[in-house]
């Protein structure tokens, strides 16, 4: 499998949720069981090239095999992003989600960012590796099983 990473568009909105609600149905950590649009995702499906926020695809020809997303905690230069992530199970374990975190980070980089912030399930073991390999160190427990992690766009690479 070949994946393109890029930019999320309107005409991916179909797959996007498709790829969600398959990312939701085959781990039991999501927080939902189906795509179900924050106000933050809204804004950022209206507004796909808005310099705020960043929302990538993973794309397998034209279906969306996963995405990785920065939303705004405190915008701007110095500012704090928070990172969410999912691969549907075909592409999992090849690098793909360390390559969209990489992605991302470069990106918050360029946009002069502080921090990029997450949580992921405390047993999610492969993600919390991925997030490690790429920089994340752990912050400390937070609700409900999930672990905090922190990288800091100050650090050395």
């Amino acid at each position: 499998m070949n994946l393109t990473l890029r930019r999320y568009r309107r005409g991916d909105l179909a797959g996007l949720k498709q790829a969600v609600d398959g990312v939701c149905a085959s781990v039991p950590y999501m927080a939902t069981s189906r795509f179900e649009p924050t106000p933050a995702w809204l804004q950022t499906l209206a507004h796909p090239a808005h310099p705020g926020h960043l929302l990538l695809v993973a794309c397998d020809r034209d279906r969306v095999g996963g995405w990785c997303r920065l939303f705004p905690v405190q915008a701007g230069p110095g500012g704090t992003y928070e990172l969410g992530i999912g691969l549907l199970p075909p592409y999992r374990g090849q690098g793909w989600g360390s390559a969209l975190v990489r992605r991302v980070q470069g990106w918050a980089r360029a946009q002069g960012a502080r921090s990029i912030l997450l949580e992921t399930h405390g047993d999610n073991l492969p993600a919390i590796r991925c997030f490690r390999r790429c920089g994340f160190r752990d912050v400390g427990p937070g609700p409900a099983d999930q672990l905090e992690m922190v990288w800091e766009a100050t650090l050395p690479r």
